[in-house]
């Protein structure tokens, strides 16, 4: 499966490989966001790759005090602007301070009511720094797809005939697959609901589309904004993810993990 860093011309081959790039991003970022629990840095490229990196406190004071990396974070800063009516924090057992997704209605929905179109689920980039939001809330969000798998379709007959077999979807439709995370069982049989996770099948018209250069690496990605049902996504996906041809007005399938950063 493709990874995210690799979604954004961010491949790498390998543990070193990874260490590498991550301390190059650091050294590099110019940019930062101070929250309560620690220092977001924020490489961005020219291309609208970004990577958020987690920087706890330092250990002690002093110039010659060491900052760690505790993870990192990838984005893509493209032009959607998702009205979202935010209803519930998410801490999955893995995710350190920086880290956590947002469950929420799309759709301009009455302030202080969970409602709106239909619910989806994205990892926040800069989670740690809406600790303290009193939730829901409304907002807008940039949100973006990164795909595990991208089908191109003409248009939408040749999208509906893509469905002949199997249950169809409507050429605008969005399917929250991460809310519906299969439960698990504990070693003792007690059974606990697992974490939604922020998977989504993204369906919709092709308004814009761009091949990009990650000019740190080198590396080709995609970028598409894309119609879908009641708002507009961006989605990027690495060449080998995609089948068919991306032609503007045409159709797509994207099975993609959503990324998104609550906008000002």
């Amino acid at each position: 499966m493709v990874s995210n860093l690799e979604t954004i011309g961010l491949g790498v081959n390998d543990r070193a490989g990874f260490e590498k790039l991550v301390t190059g991003l650091a050294e590099a970022a110019r940019e930062g966001l101070s929250t309560p629990v620690g220092d977001y840095a924020v490489w961005r490229s020219r291309s609208g790759a970004e990577v958020w990196l987690h920087i706890a406190p330092a250990s002690s004071d002093g110039p010659d005090a060491v900052r760690e990396i505790l993870g990192i974070t990838p984005f893509f800063d493209g032009s959607s602007k998702v009205p979202l009516n935010v209803t519930e924090r998410i801490n999955r057992p893995d995710d350190n301070a920086f880290e956590g997704a947002y469950q929420a209605w799309v759709g301009v929905g009455q302030a202080g009511v969970a409602e709106g179109d239909y619910p989806l689920v994205f990892d926040a980039v800069d989670f740690a720094a809406f600790s303290s939001q009193n939730l829901p809330a409304s907002c807008y969000a940039r949100i973006s797809g990164f795909c595990r798998e991208l089908k191109a379709f003409d248009n939408e007959a040749a999208f509906n005939d893509a469905q002949r077999e199997g249950p169809g979807f409507a050429a605008r439709s969005f399917f929250p697959v991460g809310l519906f995370a299969e439960s698990e069982t504990s070693a003792d049989q007690f059974i606990t609901p697992r974490a939604p996770s922020s998977n989504a099948l993204i369906n919709g018209v092709v308004k814009g589309h761009r091949e990009l250069i990650n000019e740190l690496t080198g590396q080709p990605f995609h970028w598409l904004e894309v119609e879908s049902l009641a708002a507009t996504f961006d989605v990027v996906a690495s060449p080998s993810v995609i089948s068919g041809v991306i032609r503007p007005g045409g159709i797509v399938q994207a099975s993609c993990w959503l990324f998104g950063r609550i906008l000002k």
